[in-house]
């Protein structure tokens, strides 16, 4: 009995220990009365994990304390507390008020104030984030001195190279000397961040900090050069310090990050919109041959292929923010056949695929079942012209763009424009609501009630509702407006 009690006090144990689990305390001034958000940043995305209740602090007037538990399966990587606004942020729509971490199996502590999260704080217990938030006060410092400097650097250099004689001898004499002056100033700046950076990485210590360290570092830029020079030295060695063989990173922004400083250092004042996504272009072929290196593509999420997909996602994303659709077309005709391809299409092969239904494609016919259950083909309701529109009655966007079409259909007064709208509900009860609520009974309102999974959705690559195809008798796309102004524009 004895040895059978001693036995099960050991496995206890020993279950204590594999079920190890980590807390984060945070005591704030000035906090509002309200809840704090934590999740984990994924390159330029939050997901977030949790709701923390806010707590008063016993005898400490003034400060509240939020306190939350990582289990021992959470992830290694940045976390970031949200607090909420400021008055004036809520009136400006600025970002809320938050805190980026690192957390990496210890227990975290800090205090910080709400109204500056970053300046005020002082961390007590996590030798990871007392080793990373100096080394970001005094990068940041580098950061902008260098960056003010090099524009003295070109200031100077550009009227010491004056060749028009609009500068007296004198004037390009001092000139020449002052580009010097602020060359050297430039270089040595460069160094001692350099030696700065590696006086963190000589540390004999295995922090996650140190990872995410030794990606600021960069290449040398001789300030003696001309900018363009300079730039094109910059641009050739600039992966040298980024691991895109570590997908440790993905849980952090740093590799993100690089990513757009690399594609803004392509950009150029006075470029049209044509250059700028040949210049990115460019760019792109080598970010995607640095992480080919390493994350070759086609093996799948849960192989080497993982960074390969996030990468690839992230400049997608990114594209489609800014429209460059040529720059996507690129990227889908080159890079997409290195996706993992499954039974369900991933958002990001949906996304790159959607560049192939361009203006001049001609969509699949479909049959689907009205909202009274009664089949209908696109070719035979077809008008003129036809809307395509793929909504769902829980999104926001839709809600409200459907009775702005319902009115500018009725105001246009367009009898030879069929409206098609397919909805991606899985609720009979909550697409019938929502189709009487927009007022959309008089238009043809169809789905398989299959949301994502349904076939005319996967044939059509929708990722995001609500999606518009402005097409033709013959079902040629005339135009896929994104925004109600556009769909104004191409009906008329």
């Amino acid at each position: 009995m004895i040895r059978l009690i001693y036995f099960l006090t050991v496995l206890l144990s020993c279950e204590a220990v594999l079920a190890q689990s980590f807390s984060l305390e945070v005591k704030i001034k000035n906090q509002p009365d309200n809840p704090a958000v934590i999740g984990i940043v994924r390159g330029d995305r939050f997901t977030p994990v949790d709701t923390i209740p806010i707590q008063n602090v016993t005898n400490s007037p003034g400060i509240k304390m939020f306190g939350y538990t990582f289990s021992d399966n959470s992830d290694i990587g940045v976390y970031r507390l949200v607090f909420g606004q400021t008055t004036y942020s809520k009136v400006m729509g600025e970002a809320p008020q938050q805190l980026d971490f690192i957390f990496n199996r210890e227990n975290i502590s800090f205090e910080t104030d709400f109204k500056a999260p970053f300046d005020s704080l002082v961390i007590f217990d996590s030798e990871e984030n007392r080793l990373w938030f100096p080394f970001l006060v005094r990068e940041r410092w580098f950061e902008k001195e260098i960056a003010d400097l090099e524009k003295e650097v070109d200031y100077y250099l550009d009227r010491s190279l004056d060749s028009d004689g609009n500068v007296s001898d004198d004037k390009l004499k001092e000139y020449s000397e002052k580009s010097s002056e602020k060359a050297n100033q430039f270089n040595q700046l460069q160094m001692d961040r350099e030696m700065f950076i590696s006086g963190f990485l000589d540390q004999n210590k295995e922090l996650f900090a140190l990872k995410l360290i030794k990606s600021f570092r960069e290449p040398f830029r001789d300030g003696y050069l001309p900018s363009e020079e300079r730039k094109k030295f910059f641009q050739k060695d600039y992966f040298r310090y980024v691991d895109f063989s570590d997908e440790s990173l993905i849980n952090t922004p740093v590799l993100t990050d690089k990513v757009f400083n690399f594609l803004v250092s392509y950009n150029q004042k006075g470029f049209t919109k044509e250059q700028r996504e040949q210049a990115y272009i460019e760019a792109v072929e080598i970010i995607m041959e640095q992480v080919g290196k390493v994350s070759p593509a086609g093996e799948g999420i849960s192989g080497a292929g993982l960074m390969y997909e996030f990468i690839l996602g992230y400049l997608v994303n990114g594209f489609e923010i800014l429209k460059m659709d040529n720059v996507l077309s690129y990227i889908n005709d080159n890079y997409a056949d290195g996706l993992c391809k499954t039974d369900e299409k991933s958002t990001l092969i949906r996304k790159l695929e959607h560049q192939n239904m361009k203006p001049g494609t001609v969509v699949p016919d479909f049959t689907l079942d009205d909202i009274k259950g009664n089949p209908v083909t696109l070719s035979n309701v077809i008008k003129n012209k036809a809307l395509i529109i793929f909504w769902a009655s829980w999104c926001t966007h839709c809600n409200e763009l459907l009775p702005k079409i319902r009115a500018l259909v009725e105001q246009e007064n367009s009898e030879d424009l069929s409206i098609i709208a397919v909805s991606l509900d899985r609720s009979l009860t909550e697409w019938h609501k929502a189709v009487v609520k927009a007022g959309f009974e008089a238009f043809y309102n169809l789905s398989d009630l299959q949301e994502w999974d349904g076939e005319v959705t996967k044939n059509f690559n929708i990722y995001a509702t609500p999606s518009m195809f402005l097409v033709d008798s013959n079902r040629k796309i005339i135009a896929r407006p994104t925004t109600f102004v556009e769909l104004t524009e191409s009906i008329k």
